[in-house]
């Protein structure tokens, strides 16, 4: 049912079961989902190809609360769609084949085996130890969402105070998450250290308002801001990906002024990005073009004091 053999950049994919409704309420379909990443691939590839990939994908049934996290290349991929074997972080993993962002055929095969959502490393495979970005997780627990806010922006003004720009998007969940292009010139532990300097400098500003404990039920109306994305392995939801959360939520780009005035993330879905992206434009279409250095931070008397939180 929904089925029909497509043809993405030259790649003859089956494509099945198009007409399932993976989110019942809004009664959007697999076919939704596959066309809504077909027409945005311009937008998300940049900050996929050549990236290790980790995947979301449904569970058994269409609307099953629990999805699969999946860090590793799944059995059966054809031999144009790229992986790499990489050593993992993990001790039990020990060298792992990971599925290698590339292209929109890429994409559409992922999409239709059920992969829902995309999280990419923040390192190339190019450059696999030396990541180019620095990541900042706004995360909430059990707090309005403009203190979530204000935490971004506090992000914000403390990097530019190392003269270092920043991007922001939400998460498609209740957080932001604050972006910074990197020249691939540092070492993981060194953008660990960079992102615990902020960090720890937003906490002496704001200490009722942000922890470090990682544990959820400790956390109630905090934020945390978890710089753990930052370590080897990580990753983070890619710009204009679907989250499993209801509504189809998407992981959607900002303008810091649009935040500054007020916005949700439950604004931002997949049937409303498509046209806000032809409205607005893309606010990060030129991420990439303005890579930046951490010496100066790195430099500073608070990086030589501080210790990464880990």
């Amino acid at each position: 049912m929904g089925s029909r053999v497509g043809e993405v950049d030259g790649r003859r994919i089956l494509l099945t079961n198009l007409d399932t409704v993976l989110w019942p309420d809004e009664g959007i379909t697999k076919g939704e989902l596959l066309s809504y990443y077909l027409d945005l691939a311009d937008h998300t590839l940049p900050f996929l190809a050549g990236r290790p990939l980790s995947l979301v994908r449904w569970g058994d049934a269409a609307g099953a609360p629990e999805c699969l996290y999946q860090r590793t290349a799944p059995p059966g991929l054809p031999p144009w769609l790229p992986t790499r074997r990489i050593r993992s972080d993990q001790a039990a993993l020990g060298y792992a084949d990971y599925v290698i962002g590339a292209d929109r055929a890429s994409l559409a095969y992922l999409v239709n085996l059920g992969y829902l959502s995309f999280h990419p490393w923040s390192s190339t495979v190019d450059a696999i130890d030396r990541p180019d970005q620095l990541l900042f997780d706004v995360d909430p627990t059990e707090i309005a969402f403009r203190e979530v806010r204000n935490a971004a922006l506090l992000v914000r003004s403390l990097l530019a105070s190392f003269k270092i720009r920043s991007w922001v998007k939400t998460s498609g969940g209740r957080g932001l998450h604050v972006m910074v292009p990197l020249e691939p010139v540092h070492t993981f532990d060194q953008v660990l250290t960079a992102a615990s300097v902020i960090t720890r400098m937003a906490r002496q500003r704001e200490p009722s308002l942000f922890t470090f404990d990682m544990r959820r039920a400790r956390r109630r109306g905090k934020i945390l801001i978890d710089v753990l994305r930052n370590r080897r392995g990580a990753t983070l939801v890619c710009p204009y990906s679907v989250r499993e959360y209801s509504g189809a939520a998407v992981s959607t780009p900002l303008e810091w002024h649009e935040l500054e005035r007020g916005i949700y993330p439950e604004d931002f879905h997949l049937r409303n990005v498509p046209q806000r992206l032809k409205e607005r434009g893309d606010p990060v279409a030129s991420f990439f073009d303005n890579r930046q250095s951490l010496t100066a931070l790195l430099e500073s008397g608070r990086a030589r004091r501080a210790r990464p939180l880990a």
